[in-house]
């Protein structure tokens, strides 16, 4: 598949697009707006958009990013999903990251998995299959379990929003059960999400880490 060629016009256009409220506070929206839904010639030629499950969910976030915006205090998300194999839970985990990385400038999202085969071959090969389709793809650059922006992205960023990019990226972070502190220390004003794919089989001492 080809990725378009954006004029800085048409890049002014795409930013203020996916950083207006109607896309940035709505993880559906984006979805619809930002993968190429049945557009011949690409993955997704036969399909229309996310199930009807995977909506719910997308729902419910920004449900919650819309009550946080009335509420007196913050709550954080917290939610799970039970459910059963090839149903498109790694398709959802993929888009809610790259929801998050291009909406929230800034923001820090780590992802987990139960071990580090299911983290390399599964969850982080969905989150670059889903990012080779985004529209916006050029924004980012991937290495061996971490995305982050471009260099003339964060440049842009630093200079014309006086925001730091130093946090800006998706890890696919590791667990050791024998050393859970290694897992704390994600701190970022600018938004944070922790992801855990197939989390039935991480130990409790991650967790409790994590929730701090």
């Amino acid at each position: 598949m080809q990725l378009p060629i954006y004029s800085p016009e048409d890049e002014q256009l795409l930013m203020t697009r996916l950083w207006s409220p109607s896309v940035k506070d709505d993880p559906e929206a984006f979805v619809l707006f930002a993968f190429p839904w049945g557009q011949q010639g690409t993955p997704l030629a036969q399909f229309s958009g996310p199930r009807k499950w995977q909506r719910e969910v997308l729902r419910k976030v920004a449900a919650h990013i819309a009550k946080n915006k009335t509420a007196t205090g913050y709550e954080v998300l917290r939610m799970a999903t039970a459910s059963g194999r090839g149903i498109g839970k790694s398709a959802l985990v993929s888009w809610l990251i790259l929801w998050m990385l291009t909406t929230r400038i800034g923001s820090t999202i780590i992802v987990s998995a139960n071990s580090e085969a299911q983290l390399r071959s599964v969850t982080w090969a969905e989150v670059t299959k889903w990012l080779s389709l985004l529209l916006n793809s050029h924004w980012f650059e991937v290495s061996a379990t971490r995305v982050m922006p471009a260099k003339w992205l964060a440049e842009i960023v630093e200079r014309d929003l006086k925001m730091g990019t130093r946090y800006w990226a998706v890890e696919g972070r590791l667990w050791s059960e024998e050393n859970p502190d290694a897992y704390a220390g994600v701190h970022n004003h600018a938004g944070v999400m922790l992801i855990f794919d197939e989390a039935s089989g991480i130990p409790d001492s991650i967790w409790a880490v994590s929730a701090g």
